[in-house]
């Protein structure tokens, strides 16, 4: 390799390696669709009764021991960094697992208060119609504890504009400030 092209090819780098999207976030162009699911109040929740406006949604249960505290928690930490403006923006938890009630949901949700959080949860049908909307997964497991069925789910935090079309989801690993800015630019 010539010397002259070496600085060439690690400049090339250092500007794809600057172009890259931050880590855990991931852009798309996903149409979801309507769905309908029942709300931590008990009524009938559509996702079209939020059109015009961004939603957050992530799948998980309350008795999750790890994974959807912490994406909650971060969550969380994401709203308090995008300001005051970005409380128009809810949190649908749609729940997995058929403990769950509206009632649990209620109360699961409205431990992360800085979140506008609402629980969803429905039939075992509706539950995986919109789990295949979002090409997410999961699987209930019974472990013979007395805790109960462990439940593996998809963890991904969707970002769902105003028009009712994914525009992003964040992994596991995305950084609650990633989280904040992307939530400023859809507002």
């Amino acid at each position: 390799m010539s010397r002259r092209l070496l600085p060439v090819l690690i400049l090339i780098s250092l500007v794809a390696a600057g172009c890259r999207e931050p880590a855990g976030l991931h852009r798309v162009a996903m149409p979801v669709g309507e769905f309908t699911l029942v709300g931590d109040d008990g009524n009938e929740f559509r996702l079209s009764s939020l059109r015009g406006r961004p939603v957050l949604l992530f799948f998980g249960y309350t008795h999750c021991p790890d994974a959807c505290p912490t994406m909650m928690s971060k969550v969380a930490i994401s709203y308090r960094l995008a300001g005051e403006k970005a409380t128009v923006v809810p949190t649908l938890f749609v729940s997995v697992d058929p403990r769950d009630t509206p009632p649990l949901l209620k109360q699961y949700v409205s431990y992360y208060g800085a979140v506008p959080a609402r629980g969803l949860t429905g039939t075992k049908a509706q539950i995986d119609a919109v789990v295949r909307q979002f090409g997410a997964s999961y699987e209930i497991r019974d472990t013979g504890s007395a805790a109960g069925p462990m439940v593996d789910h998809t963890i991904r935090l969707y970002l769902i504009d105003g028009e009712g079309n994914v525009a992003a989801f964040f992994d596991s690993i995305a950084a609650p400030e990633t989280i904040a800015k992307e939530l400023k630019a859809k507002l």
